[in-house]
């Protein structure tokens, strides 16, 4: 695979990603990444501006390209969902479910928030929804890297799995009950929905709450990936940032 960019090279460098780093230009910047790869014993070459521009399909790798052979790290995706829900720990767990995010741009910001704000794990769809390509490390800034994935066949199935661990699900929708009104107890599952039609029937009859966020603009809604972002800040401190410096 290939990542591309300064940030999201160095995030993956960190997460212990094996593979070959690429370098077209000088500098503090990329003699740090040039230093960090070797240090992960990564190996680094020099590379033609061109030849960046055709692995990447475009020219805004910012003259670095990482083609790595393996994940690593935390944020390596997983394979079985119960497995992974055994694997959460902490006092005030918190999950996020995607149902059917197509853009990797959404993805990606969507998982640079949940690095931020220590969700514990994030369930995608197998089907109609956007892997972890290239894009989405990008848009990600590296932050991919570090939040446990799990693709899942069925998202109504999934949240039948979540509830029998105790989680309460709360669906975010544009009919649901203000956020200001809202009390986040427990271990909670937060539900977004897909760019077009949010959050889709028999995904939305299944959680146990729905939510939307006060507004007040002239357009229809939240950008999902902005969205998540306050809903999961809301989450947190209503848990009191557990865990955070």
């Amino acid at each position: 695979m290939v990542i591309c960019g300064f940030h999201a090279v160095e995030e993956s460098l960190r997460s212990g990603v094996h593979g070959s780093l690429l370098v077209s230009r000088s500098g503090p910047r990329s003699q740090a990444l040039k230093a960090l790869a070797q240090g992960q014993g990564v190996a680094v070459r020099s590379a033609a501006v061109k030849e960046l521009n055709r692995i990447c399909g475009h020219d805004r790798h910012q003259g670095v390209v990482l083609l790595y052979e393996s994940p690593g790290g935390p944020g390596t995706v997983k394979a079985n969902l119960q497995t992974a829900l055994a694997a959460i720990q902490g006092s005030a767990p918190l999950i996020l479910l995607l149902d059917e995010l197509n853009d990797p741009r959404n993805l990606g910001a969507v998982l640079r928030s949940a690095d931020q704000l220590g969700v514990d794990l994030v369930v995608t769809t197998i089907r109609r929804s956007v892997s972890q390509t290239p894009g989405v490390i990008r848009a990600s800034a590296g932050a991919s890297r570090y939040v446990p994935l799990v693709p899942v066949g069925n998202l109504v199935q999934a949240i039948e799995r979540c509830k029998r661990s105790r989680y309460w699900i709360y669906g975010a929708d544009m009919d649901g009950e203000s956020l200001q009104t809202v009390r986040f107890d427990g271990p909670v599952a937060l539900v977004m929905g897909g760019e077009h039609r949010g959050l889709r029937r028999l995904v939305r009859e299944r959680c146990d709450f729905l939510v939307r966020i006060p507004s007040r603009g002239r357009v229809d809604s939240f950008n999902v990936s902005v969205a998540a972002g306050i809903l999961l800040y809301e989450v947190r401190r209503q848990q009191g940032f557990p865990a955070f410096p």
